[in-house]
């Protein structure tokens, strides 16, 4: 009887244990950090959330624990989010389809009030509940609507930044309001031409996009870093896509050719003009060094011809002045200097070529003599011949007594 005592005391030990424990943790929890709590009251059902972090009264109500924040994967990845693909398929306006994967963070009400109305008003059991029944659908409506813009090769390529800022931009702020329009684009099946119609934002006077009222709107729940990974389109629209590309490349291509041959056509343009402006300036200037020297001829020309003309002058005045020099000593003298000298100068040739005579020998008969007597004859006629020629007169002047 002593051990089945000392077992059921040891058995009423640890009951007691376990209920001390269960009713401590029923008791009291702790809020760890980044997350806060909504607790429900066990008797009078009052809703509060705390916030903080730290240990808290609990008193056996019902409590959820939320996340302050965290990712919402939209992927089909399996390394993220669930193990599913969890992708978003839109319909482009054009028709073609496509699977969105992405991620987005969600950032929770800081409010206490707020985040109680998540769980009484709009009925959120849990984070994940609040994933799949709210932020699933605004974001897929607002990559839905996008979709409908845009055709799935715009999107792909010119409009991809559009496509993700306004795809973020209605996650934030709400659904745009749309209106419809008519497009003529290629069928992404057929490849002909055919009349689609996509939705055209709406905006007001200023501009801004006009939106439906977002069921974020007074959740206190704000979203940050909006990704689009991966849009997956269908093999039909990747062949177009493929195809178009390539035929861009082509019209780019040739586009590049076009401009090249341009720009080799201006080159050789720029370089012949280059070379007529040179053989112009070098012709411009051979005709202006032709003008040059030819005015400086001109000027050596003029410059000669007033220095001849200057010493014809000179020799003119130098002529007339010796002229008019000898005319006054003629006058003065009867060119008496001069008749002298001529008259010496012929009777010294008279003399001369008379001396050269053999003349007969003397013969004197009586008391004349013939011979040198008829040179001396000779001799004194010309000379008196010349003195008469010259105008001289030999006769000594008489003294003057």
């Amino acid at each position: 009887m002593d051990d089945i005592g000392k077992k059921i005391g040891l058995f009423g030990f640890i009951v007691l244990i376990l209920g001390a424990l269960f009713l401590g943790c029923q008791a009291f929890t702790t809020v760890d950090s980044g997350t806060y709590h909504v607790k429900q009251a066990i008797v009078s059902g009052e809703m509060s959330a705390i916030m903080t972090p730290g240990i808290y009264g609990k008193m056996f109500g019902s409590v959820t624990v939320w996340p302050k924040a965290g990712t919402f994967h939209f992927t089909k990845d399996s390394d993220e989010g669930e193990k599913k693909d969890q992708s978003i398929t839109v319909r482009f306006g054009d028709g073609s389809t496509a699977q969105i994967s992405g991620t987005i963070r969600i950032i929770m009400p800081t409010d206490s009030k707020q985040a109680i109305a998540l769980v009484t008003e709009q009925g959120y059991k849990s984070f994940e509940d609040l994933e799949q029944n709210l932020m699933l659908k605004v974001v897929r409506n607002a990559l839905m609507l996008t979709a409908n813009t845009m055709t799935a090769r715009e999107s792909y390529a010119e409009r991809r930044n559009d496509y993700v800022f306004w795809a973020q931009d209605q996650i934030q702020n709400g659904i745009y309001e749309t209106e419809e329009a008519a497009k003529q684009v290629v069928d992404s099946a057929t490849g002909e031409k055919t009349t689609k119609t996509f939705k055209v934002i709406k905006k007001d006077k200023n501009g801004t996009p006009i939106y439906q009222k977002s069921p974020l709107h007074g959740t206190g729940i704000t979203v940050a870093n909006f990704e689009i990974k991966d849009i997956a389109y269908s093999d039909v629209v990747n062949n177009q896509i493929a195809e178009q590309q390539k035929a861009a490349m082509g019209v780019s291509t040739a586009k590049a050719e076009v401009l090249r041959a341009e720009q080799e056509k201006l080159k050789v343009e720029a370089e012949g003009k280059s070379a007529v402006a040179k053989i112009q300036y070098e012709t411009e200037q051979t005709k202006i060094k032709a003008v040059v020297e030819a005015q400086q001829r001109l000027e050596v020309a003029k410059l000669d011809k007033e220095s001849a003309a200057l010493k014809k002058a000179k020799d003119i005045l130098e002529g007339e002045g010796e002229a008019a020099k000898k005319k006054l000593i003629m006058a003065a003298d009867g060119a008496l200097e001069k008749k002298i000298a001529a008259w010496v100068e012929v009777n010294t040739v008279y003399a001369t070529e008379f001396a050269k005579v053999k003349w007969a020998p003397d013969i004197q008969m009586g008391s004349s003599t013939s011979g040198s007597n008829s040179a001396q004859s000779m001799i004194d006629l010309l000379t008196t011949k010349t003195a008469r020629d010259l105008g001289l007169d030999l006769k000594m002047a008489k003294e003057t007594k």
